[in-house]
């Protein structure tokens, strides 16, 4: 009896899993990528494409399911999106050469953090690659965790790594990069918090974590000796982690990773450091409401004309300058583009439509453009010289002159594109043809001639062969596994002559072929195979070339990114009048005429300006009391923001700005439920507070907006007046602190450097008008009532909450900073009983005749009375 056996095919697709068993394997048949087996079933139902057989293997119907290859991208980038890897196997022969199964390997390895097509990605984000390595510490060193980090993205070559930090500094840091995969050593039981998605987190062995192992992979990458020019010659911890990510890109990619060229040692004490927290609370990146670019700052600030551009601006603000001679040569860099209007205007208009350089280079580097990327190329160097011209001109500042510089020595590269590729348009493949330019190669434009030649040929034998038979309609149509035919209408086939023979039926046609068809066709063919070879040929010789030089040109990417981000803060700063703040290494901060930047920007009304000053004495804590709607929390924000925007390089939304250094930004601003981590809305507002207490320094900017508010009043109260008093006392920071609990205004009298603000408001007719202006003092009110009756809430239960609030007034708080006399007994005790209550706890009522019963309960009545 003879063993059920794979077929031919199978085996070596089976072979070939094997190699990737974590990966949806794209087996590449024909016009098609086809999927078998649980790939099949899987891919089938992520992407909602037909699931189906393919004969039998072992006795079983095969399953299979497939796309078609000029349109994969489409189905891959729902797979990536997806959390899915896919190993992308091609035919590595031409059809009919094999005598067996066409030989087929996996030439990528398609991952959420490993993509470079810009089909696949988002032009204004970067695609990080992330990995993180646990360090034990060492011997009497620290003995809390800490991680060491990596990043790569691929799409750009941009790579960095971190050295050891503590997990707070980590998840930070992780937050900022929000990498689109993970890499972490598969015997890590890492914490919940780095694993929020776990779809794109990928496990390595842990012996490529090795320090050796990845001192060994940077080094044979860079084709170096040491790794001192990256400062992590003594980091092993960074050598490991970062040598672990280049070694998954090598896999991925197959080796190909030539444009990633240099390694950047993070320094997060040359950062203002911004939280998870403070991110998504200042909007920096989303908006709190809809999660979306469209609204935060990144996106009303990117008036840049090219993506990499749109990535800079983003990774500037998300990563703000400590260094005061490095913003300043940025500003002067904006001052110089805001008094140059022209100059601005000229050098926006020639980044207009540039290509994306940055991710172009890394198509290039790992053999991938297509000829309409070396089109845009071409078209991006022809505008090198001009902007460069502009920048190098005299006066201009030492910033402009380097970019200036850095778009200088592109001329070769510019001659040997335009030489060699053709005319725009340009096609998608080299197989598509006149990708070359005609007269740049002479064999090539023979074939060419051939080819052209053979098609004149076939319309000369259309035509004699209509004549002949009397067939005007008769055609001589072309089918790609068939070859050519003569085309004939049904309702003529009685004219057609015997030397014709019938190759197929269609419904509305026959179709015929000739001796001298066949004989034409096969010239014509053999033209096209060779002028089709050439053209590939040629192509990948030009790109190889290009290649070459893309180091070269990654300098250049960097310029332009550069120049656009700071053109796009002079547009802003001209269009919204910023001013050019005066950064110092003090602790005051002086605004006049402040704004918010989104709020201005997106509102319809007139914003309205404020003045805000702190430093590190006398104004150390701003309180800010206020009613809801007056503008406490946009206040807070904006100067958060411009302080931000200030380390930047940027201008600032004010009429005139000093900033003193800052060191980190922290921001306490409402709170959700944590339902995943089971956390209340206290809990998470104590948490965030408890991470200030712990992490700022006098240097830190702290906005904390209603804190205690999650849990009963007095509770929050204390609370609240403890948090404030230890940031005064024993942080330092410099703080602005909104609250409505106005019994916290008493600590402007008991600790220098507590001063009181407060939002004004004008009362009108029984309702109240925002003035959103901050002056010295005390809010009166908090008029809640009022707020809730401009919100819509029926005029009854508005009218019963007055009544409340009166009968709360007269008999608990008395005013603010008076002393609180509660409304209701505490949970834990009562003060002493009254006269009343003493009485009534010594009855014995079963003792009681009717008439002493009556009698007591008269007395009792007088008693009540008189308390």
């Amino acid at each position: 009896m003879n063993t059920p056996r794979h077929t031919p095919v199978m085996e070596q697709y089976h072979a070939i899993k094997a190699q990737h068993p974590d990966a949806l394997l794209f087996y590449r048949m024909g016009d098609f990528y086809e999927l078998f087996f649980d790939d099949a079933r899987v891919a089938a139902q992520a992407l909602n494409i037909s699931l189906t057989q393919r004969g039998q293997t072992l006795g079983q119907p095969i399953p299979m399911a497939g796309v078609p290859h000029h349109s994969a991208r489409l189905y891959l980038k729902k797979l990536i999106d997806a959390g899915f890897k896919v190993a992308i196997c091609e035919q590595m022969e031409p059809p009919g050469l094999a005598k067996g199964p066409m030989k087929r390997a996996v030439v990528r390895i398609l991952t959420p953090g490993t993509l470079t097509e810009d089909e696949l990605l988002d032009p204004q984000s970067s695609n990080h690659l992330a990995a993180v390595l646990p360090v034990k510490p060492a011997r009497g060193g620290r003995p809390e965790p800490r991680l060491a980090l990596a990043a790569l993205d691929l799409s750009t070559g941009l790579f960095q790594t971190m050295a050891p930090q503590s997990l707070e500094r980590a998840r930070a840091e992780l937050a900022l990069l929000n990498p689109a995969e993970l890499v972490v050593p598969e015997d890590w039981d890492l914490p919940a918090e780095f694993n929020q998605t776990p779809q794109r987190l990928t496990r390595r062995p842990a012996w490529l974590f090795d320090t050796d192992q990845g001192r060994r992979a940077l080094l044979e990458h860079f084709q170096i000796h040491s790794l001192h020019a990256f400062d992590i010659e003594e980091e092993p911890a960074c050598q490991a982690v970062a040598g672990a990510l280049i070694q998954y890109c090598q896999e991925t990619q197959q080796g190909h990773v030539a444009h990633v060229t240099a390694l950047t040692r993070v320094e997060p004490d040359g950062e203002v450091v911004l939280d998870e927290v403070s991110r998504r609370n200042l909007e920096i990146n989303t908006t709190l409401r809809t999660g979306e670019r469209q609204g935060s700052l990144v996106g009303v600030l990117d008036d840049c004309v090219t993506p990499m551009g749109s990535r800079l601006l983003s990774l500037w603000i998300n990563r703000p300058l400590r260094d005061l001679e490095r913003i300043r040569v940025r500003q002067e860099v904006v001052a110089w583009l805001v008094a140059e209007e022209e100059i601005c205007q000229a050098l926006r208009q020639s980044l207009t439509g540039l290509a994306d350089l940055e991710r172009l280079l890394s198509r290039i580097a790992l053999l991938r453009a297509s000829p309409r990327d070396l089109g845009a190329l071409r078209a991006t160097l022809d505008r090198l010289p001009d902007l460069a011209a502009t920048l190098l001109q005299a006066g201009t500042p030492p910033l402009a002159a380097t970019l200036g510089q850095s778009l200088t020595g592109h001329e070769d590269l510019t001659a040997i594109l335009a030489a060699a590729l053709a005319d725009d348009p340009l096609p998608a493949t080299p197989a598509e043809g006149d990708v070359i330019r005609p007269g740049h190669d002479e064999e090539l434009d023979r074939q060419r001639s051939l080819a052209t030649e053979g098609r004149k040929h076939l319309r000369t034998m259309e035509k004699l062969e209509q004549e002949d038979t009397g067939i005007a309609k008769l055609k001589v149509v072309h089918h790609r596994t068939f070859g050519y035919f003569l085309d004939v209408p049904k309702n003529h086939q009685d004219k057609v002559p015997f030397r014709y023979k019938q190759r197929q039926t269609m419904t509305n046609s026959i179709r015929y072929v000739t001796p001298e068809l066949k004989a034409l066709e096969e010239d014509i063919l053999n033209a096209e195979g060779r002028r089709s070879a050439l053209e590939a040929e040629r192509f990948g010789e030009l790109l190889t070339t290009t290649a070459q030089r893309a180091q070269g040109l990654q300098a250049a990417a960097r310029a332009l990114a550069t120049l656009d981000v700071l053109a796009a803060f002079a547009q802003r700063a001209r269009q919204q009048n910023y001013c050019r703040p005066q950064l110092h290494d003090g602790s005051r901060i002086e605004l006049r005429q402040s704004r918010h930047p989104v709020v201005e920007t997106l509102t319809r009304d007139r914003f309205t300006p404020n003045d805000v000053t702190m430093d590190g004495e006398g104004n150390r804590l701003l309180l800010i009391t206020g009613p809801n709607m007056s503008g406490k929390s946009t206040l807070m924000r904006q100067v958060a923001l411009i302080a931000l925007l200030a380390h930047t390089g940027s201008f600032v939304p004010a009429g005139e700005a000093v900033v003193g250094l800052v060191d980190r930004i922290f921001t306490r601003v409402g709170a959700a439920d944590d339902l995943g981590g089971g956390q209340s809305t206290f809990m998470v507002e104590m948490t965030e507070t408890a991470r200030i207490l712990h992490h700022a320094t006098p240097r830190s900017l702290v906005i904390l907006d209603e804190i205690g508010r999650g849990t009963a009043t007095f509770d929050g109260l204390a609370i609240a007046w403890a948090v404030a008093e230890h940031i005064h006392g024993v942080l330092g920071a410099r703080t602005l602190f909104a609250t409505h609990y106005h019994e916290m205004t008493a600590l402007e009298d008991q600790h220098p450097g507590v001063v009181n603000y407060t939002v004004n408001v004008q009362e009108w007719q029984e309702t109240i008008i925002f003035l959103h202006t901050i002056t010295r003092g005390r809010a009166s009110r908090s008029y809640g009532i009022h707020v809730a009756q401009l919100a819509g809430l029926p005029l009854s239960v508005i009218k019963r909450a007055g009544k409340v609030l009166a009968a709360m007034e007269k008999d608990g708080i008395q005013g603010p900073g008076q002393r609180l006399q509660p409304i209701q007994p505490t949970l834990f005790g009562v003060g002493e009983p009254s006269l009343l209550v003493k009485e009534l706890q010594g009855l014995q009522p079963d003792r009681l005749t009717p008439l002493q019963a009556l009698e007591t309960l008269y007395r009792l009545k007088e008693l009540a009375a008189t308390e």
